[in-house]
């Protein structure tokens, strides 16, 4: 039973999307196709890591 009431929350989330993207495009918005490989990351520069503490000696 827990499988079917996935299936419909799918169904009706698919359902409430498609409705907000009419919405949107009905409102003059425009959807940009991007390519594949490309990140929404504007920099890559400066530390990756996280440094929580710095220990004194």
């Amino acid at each position: 039973m827990a499988n079917r009431s996935k299936k419909m929350a799918a169904v009706s989330n698919r359902e409430n999307l498609a409705k907000h993207v009419d919405a949107f495009l009905k409102a003059g918005g425009k959807v940009q196709q991007i390519p594949s490989g490309v990140s929404g990351q504007t920099s890559t520069s400066g530390p990756r890591q996280i440094v929580l503490s710095h220990k004194t000696t």
